[in-house]
């Protein structure tokens, strides 16, 4: 119970953080503004996360991140139409990409070995 408890409580707090939302309407128009640009193009892949189906454009990069993939394995899979569902909360995934970003951008731990036993207790939080 008193887990639940930590949860609902780290769930409402990592809510009242605008930075993440406004992270991923930047990274959104970002996406598309280099959707329509004549740059060479990063493979953007859609994502639809938790029960509102909230859609994701992902690079590849980040697709093959080892907390994605561990993240996929346990809570994601393909519906009936070939698109890839990630069971989580949608306030917990974009926690779980700006992690993946910073560590991507040089930013963040990179200690492998301090990670790889923390990995699976955060996959298992932010599965639902």
């Amino acid at each position: 119970m008193a887990k639940v408890g930590k949860l609902t409580k780290l769930k409402s707090a990592i809510k009242k953080w605008p930075s993440f939302s406004a992270h991923h309407e930047q990274q959104q128009q970002e996406a598309e503004a280099a959707a329509e640009s004549d740059e060479p193009q990063k493979i953007l892949h859609s994502v639809y996360v938790g029960k509102s189906r909230r859609r994701y454009l992902l690079t590849t990069e980040v697709m093959c991140h080892p907390m994605f993939q561990e993240l996929m394995q346990r809570s994601g899979g393909l519906d009936a139409d070939g698109q890839i569902i990630v069971g989580s909360e949608v306030v917990l995934f974009e926690h779980l990409l700006w992690m993946i970003n910073d560590q991507i951008n040089g930013g963040g731990d990179r200690d492998s070995s301090s990670q790889a036993g923390s990995m699976e207790e955060l996959v298992d939080f932010y599965c639902c």
